[in-house]
């Protein structure tokens, strides 16, 4: 939770820096370099990555770090070749590819990094890591743009900042003493990990599709407009629904081992009730108050695409991290990683289908639309196909009350809109201050996540509390 704040907080901050000192145009550049940075990182390292995290969690007698590293330079020196295919598909200019894909192998090393951390409970490490990486990334790209270096800068501040984090990071996660590098661990290391990379790119691209598919379409500052919506609405959805997932996930596993289908239901039917009430109102609250927001946080220029667009993301990204954090459960408990890979082309397929015609149609709300619809298609077969792994606990109950509270809140919000009908950022702190009122309220009048219940056992025991004599 403290590393995602702290990356969502430099995220905010970084939106309103750069869509204030670049043109759409130079946001554009950064926003497809990062795209091509993902599509680069996820084919190369994803393998790496997951094996880490599945293996070295096994015990830190079981000290995978130079076979791992092994592996990431064995995917690293295929980066002369990658540059070559990217810049022939893509068509981007050589400096563009060349510091995407030096990006994408700053990305590789440090999250690498993370993973090994992460899989031997060095937690303070790891959320040093995070934070300083957040920070250098903000600080490096801020000087790229005051030496007049434009979207490009970016992309290299970005990856200097991934590079300079990972060295400082180092003495943590590569301390002696380490066992041999071993090539049979290797070959597991590629087994586990091949169909996760397959995934791993489909998800990047699934992500990436609607910026490079504007920048291909029409140019980079529409997909500079269009990312900047993105980029925000990502953050501020995923941000706390990704924070609930980091303890879920564990914490259902172990459930099922050690006690049982019957307990990790339970753990599962509690996390699914705590991420709607969590991700449902992030999503309506930041679709009635996107003007607000946007009239401070982004540029002028960026404003009123945001506006128009970032209502439709909402819904899109609420559903994509149904799909992450509650529907992925069910793949993963039962050791059925094809079908996360099933799911995402679905999702994929419908949307190389919908945003030609869509985005022809309405412009950047058609690519909005697009993602939408797609996202919601990919929730619904990844529901479907959940009847073949591990069957999840249906959720039909909470999600009605918690679309109740939102529509509450939603309608208190809209209402004092009215009465604050110039945007600033006063009047955001009073919509947002309103907004979580009424939706606690709500969520305690219908007893979202036994909210109710818990108050009042709070209740009994501060009022069971003997008073002590004077």
């Amino acid at each position: 939770m403290i590393a995602s704040v702290i990356a969502a907080v430099f995220g905010f901050l970084s939106a309103a820096a750069f869509t204030r000192l670049l043109s759409p145009g130079d946001y554009g550049i950064y926003v497809v370099g990062v795209g091509i940075a993902g599509f680069v990182s996820s084919i190369l390292f994803t393998w790496v990555r997951f094996s880490v995290m599945r293996l070295q969690a096994e015990g830190v007698q079981r000290d995978l770090r130079r076979t791992a590293l092994a592996g990431y330079g064995i995917s690293a020196a295929t980066a002369p070749l990658v540059f070559l295919v990217i810049e022939h598909v893509s068509h981007r200019a050589w400096r563009e590819t060349v510091c995407a894909v030096v990006l994408a192998l700053g990305v590789g090393l440090f999250e690498m990094g993370q993973e090994i951390m992460r899989a031997r409970f060095q937690v303070r490490e790891f959320v040093v890591g995070a934070a300083l990486r957040a920070v250098l990334s903000f600080a490096f790209c801020i000087a790229a743009i005051e030496l007049g270096l434009g979207g490009v800068g970016l992309i290299a501040g970005a990856a200097l900042a991934y590079y300079a984090t990972a060295a400082i990071s180092a003495r943590s996660i590569w301390r002696a003493p380490l066992a041999r590098a071993d090539a049979n661990e290797l070959i597991l290391f590629f087994r586990l990990g091949f169909v996760f990379t397959l995934t791993g790119f489909i998800y990047t691209f699934q992500g990436s599709l609607d910026r490079l598919f504007l920048a291909w379409h029409s140019n980079e500052a529409f997909s500079g407009l269009y990312g900047a919506s993105a980029d925000l609405t990502r953050q501020i959805i995923q941000m706390p629904a990704g924070s609930i997932a980091a303890a879920a996930f564990p914490i259902a596993v172990s459930s099922l081992v050690k006690s049982g289908a019957s307990e990790a239901r339970k753990q599962l039917k509690s996390f699914g009730e705590v991420l709607l009430a969590v991700s449902l109102p992030s999503a309506v609250g930041l679709a009635v108050t996107i003007p607000y927001l946007a009239s401070f946080l982004l540029g002028p220029a960026f404003r009123e695409t945001a506006a128009s667009i970032v209502p439709i993301l909402a819904a899109g990204w609420l559903f994509q991290c149904l799909t992450q954090y509650y529907v992925h459960v069910s793949f993963h408990l039962a050791k059925r990683p094809e079908l996360s890979l099933l799911q995402g082309l679905t999702s994929v397929v419908v949307n190389v289908a919908c945003i030609l015609p869509l985005t022809n149609s309405w412009g950047m709300a058609g690519t909005a639309w697009s993602f939408l619809i797609s996202e919601a298609c990919g929730v619904g077969i990844g529901l479907a196909l959940t009847r073949f792994s591990y069957p999840l606990p249906t959720l039909w109950g909470p999600l009605a009350r918690t679309l109740l509270a939102c529509g509450v809140m939603a309608g208190v919000v809209v209402a004092l809109e009215r009465l604050l009908p110039v945007p600033s950022v006063g009047a955001f702190c009073v919509l947002t201050a309103s907004g979580v009122f009424v939706y606690s309220l709500a969520a305690i009048a219908l007893n979202l996540c036994e909210a109710r219940t818990l108050l009042r056992a709070a209740g009994i025991r501060i009022l069971s509390v003997p008073q002590r004599s004077c």
